[in-house]
Order: C-alpha cells, then sequence, then structure tokens
C-alpha cells in the first residue's frame, strides 16, 4: 500500500491507516478466509470412503457470486506408506459454499484420522543431514486444533516424513509402525533455523533408533 495515501498521522495516537485502507485490508482479510487446505492425516485412512466424499463434494466449477464460493485444496497423508496416494488431490483447485465446506468436513470427521483446516498456500518441505544422510520433511500450517496435540496447533507448524528425498525410503516405511507421537512434529512458528534443524533431527533420529 502507498504510504501517503493508505495512512494518515493522528495526534492522539499516531499513524493510523485512513478509511479506504481499512476497507481494504478488511477486504484483503476476507478473501484470505476464503482459501483453505483442508487436511486429513492418520494411520490406515478409509481412502475408499474419502474418495467417495470428495467426489460428492468437491467441484471444480466455480460459483457465479463469488461471496459464497470458498476456493480449497485437500490434502491427504497416510503413515502408511502403502496406502498413502502423493498429492492425489492436492494440485486441484476446488469451489464450494461455507455450507458445502461443513459438510464435507462433517462426513470427513466420521471417519478415522485428524481432519483440520490449514493455511492455503503453505505447503513446503524442510531437510536436514544426519550423518551424511538427506532427510526431507513436508511442512503444513495448521489452523485448527487436532484432539492429538495438548496444545494449540494455531502458530505451529506440522511436519511430515515424505518421499521427497530418495534417503527417506528408510524410515518412511515404518513411520504406520511408529508411537502417534513419533509419526509427525509440531514446531512454534517463532522457531529459528537453528532450532528447526536440532528438533527435526532429534524427531528423525529417534524414529531410526525406533526398533519395528
Amino acid at each position: 500500500m502507498n504510504k501517503s495515501t493508505c495512512i494518515h498521522y493522528n495526534p492522539r495516537y499516531g499513524w493510523d491507516l485512513n478509511s479506504d485502507a481499512n476497507l481494504e485490508m478488511r477486504l484483503f482479510a476476507k478473501a484470505q478466509r476464503r482459501q483453505v487446505t483442508i487436511l486429513s492425516y492418520g494411520c490406515d485412512l478409509d481412502h475408499h470412503t474419502i474418495k467417495k466424499i470428495a467426489r460428492h463434494y468437491l467441484t471444480r466449477k466455480k460459483f457465479s457470486e463469488a461471496d459464497t464460493t470458498i476456493e480449497i485444496r485437500y490434502d491427504i497423508y497416510d503413515a502408511n506408506s502403502s496406502k498413502h496416494e502423493e498429492s492425489q488431490y492436492y494440485w486441484k483447485t476446488y469451489f464450494i459454499s461455507e455450507r458445502t465446506l461443513a459438510a464435507f468436513l462433517q462426513a470427513l470427521r466420521r471417519l478415522s484420522g485428524t481432519h483440520i483446516h490449514c493455511e492455503f498456500n503453505v505447503r513446503g518441505h524442510f531437510e536436514v543431514k544426519i550423518n551424511g544422510v538427506e532427510f526431507s520433511t513436508r511442512v503444513l500450517k495448521p489452523l485448527d486444533y487436532p484432539s492429538m496435540y495438548k496444545e494449540d496447533l494455531i502458530g505451529r507448524y506440522l511436519l511430515f516424513i515424505d518421499t521427497e528425498s530418495p534417503d527417506n525410503e528408510m524410515i518412511r516405511h515404518k513411520i504406520h509402525l511408529l508411537p502417534k507421537e513419533l509419526q509427525s512434529l509440531s514446531l512454534p512458528l517463532d522457531s529459528s533455523q537453528l532450532q528447526w534443524q536440532l528438533l527435526v533431527k532429534d524427531w528423525i533420529t529417534a524414529i531410526l533408533r525406533y526398533d519395528v
């Protein structure tokens, strides 16, 4: 935003947004709320039923009234690599109403696993090296409170072991045999790069050492 047209100085409390800028910010925030990624994760998910639910509720056709439309992506992570289908839905964008989104989530939450909202455009990778071996993790930013965690995951990242690095094969195949607390990792948003390195290395080292 342009400083001269979007902010002004108020002698009582300092710099403030102009009314037009306030409107612009509200519209921007509203647009952000209308984009969301839904993530289903767990072990041995019911993929057959998930496919039926996705076919029933998800459409790629835009509504004529933008105000009623939410742009969503759907992502799935199964700790059991033999059942996991990589990015089956994620690279497609769907357009549904708020009511349909609520029904979609309600249907998913009748199944096993955890089904949460995540930030729309946050899905990346974080790599670490342990004894010369490179491991990669998938990173998402939850907007919900999964019951498996004691703390609220708002303001945290959620990490999974993915297949981005070929070296991950030595651990990816056994993730479903691990305790739940080792199947994923959550990290605070304000963690430093060094903290990420240390915590992710500790997590992967624990996975490597776990006998199954």
